[in-house]
């Protein structure tokens, strides 16, 4: 099949499934030896049945259960997407009773689709921001600290640009921004799911706030770097270069930077946070 095949049966999944609410059609999308519904982190995949039972569950919680697709990427056999779902909690869900609380949680897929059905499904989700949303809040809790949340709330409110060194000195330049500059080392990329795979290597974070950028004198910088263990960036987050292309200034960018340095910075004003197996030691 086509990659355009290929995505309107993803298309299907959402359409019908998720956001239509009719199980039944995943036995017209999945082929009969599907066994691969995977979530990062677990040691197997769910079969035909157990992954229905999961879309039940999760539909029966969450009655208005919407799914937005933002990013559709489609190459081979292979249909990735970025997505966000919101709904409100009217059933029981993870072991919590209904709360009535609405959440938002961000999320991304990889399908693999062979001959017209689906074989394999990897998903990354957001459960800790799904569930800090959905369990009473205390006040007096330690803040999160987690380096995939610190990510996943950069994609929330995506950054100006994404920008990683790889093997080789070719750089990438992902998100919502063109390339800085045109060349052969530089291209443009959208699947950026591939950024966890870099988070086992990070070893410290870094909140950059100061004059410079490409918009001549004036422009200030917002800029979250990622460290490797010589503290050199192995992504670096811009959110904004203080002006947009008219000129302009940008100040929910700037609230996001101040935001995320509240949440996951040094209270003690130092700029570089370490990270140690994923979590941020502040």
């Amino acid at each position: 099949m086509s990659t355009e095949a290929n995505k309107a049966l993803v298309r299907r999944f959402y359409d019908e499934v998720t956001n239509g609410r009719n199980v039944a059609v995943l036995d017209e999308l999945l082929a009969p030896n599907f066994e691969g519904f995977k979530v990062e982190g677990a040691d197997h995949g769910q079969n035909r049945e157990e992954f229905k039972q999961t879309i039940t569950m999760v539909l029966n919680a969450f009655p208005d259960h919407h799914q937005a697709i933002h990013d559709w990427i489609a190459e081979n056999d292979k249909v990735v997407t970025r997505w966000t779902v919101q709904g409100t909690q009217k059933g029981e869900y993870a072991g919590i009773a209904p709360t009535g609380k609405r959440v938002k949680i961000t999320g991304m897929d990889i399908f693999c689709v062979v001959d017209g059905k689906i074989v394999e499904v990897w998903a990354e989700v957001d459960m800790l921001g799904m569930m800090e949303q959905l369990e009473p809040h205390d006040h007096h809790a330690t803040p999160r600290r987690d380096l995939e949340s610190l990510i996943a709330d950069l994609f929330a409110s995506p950054p100006l640009a994404v920008v990683t060194g790889l093997a080789g000195g070719v750089m990438e330049v992902f998100g919502t921004a063109t390339p800085l500059f045109a060349g052969d080392s530089w291209k443009v990329e959208t699947e950026h799911w591939h950024v966890h795979s870099l988070v086992s290597v990070v070893r410290g974070v870094r909140f950059e706030r100061g004059p410079g950028g490409h918009g001549g004198p004036g422009t200030e910088v917002l800029c979250i770097h990622l460290l490797d263990a010589g503290n050199a960036p192995l992504l670096r987050f811009f959110l904004t270069e203080r002006y947009d292309a008219q000129g302009r200034p940008i100040p929910e960018r700037f609230a996001r930077y101040e935001d995320l340095k509240r949440r996951y910075g040094r209270r003690d004003g130092q700029e570089v946070v370490t990270c140690e197996n994923g979590t941020l030691q502040r």
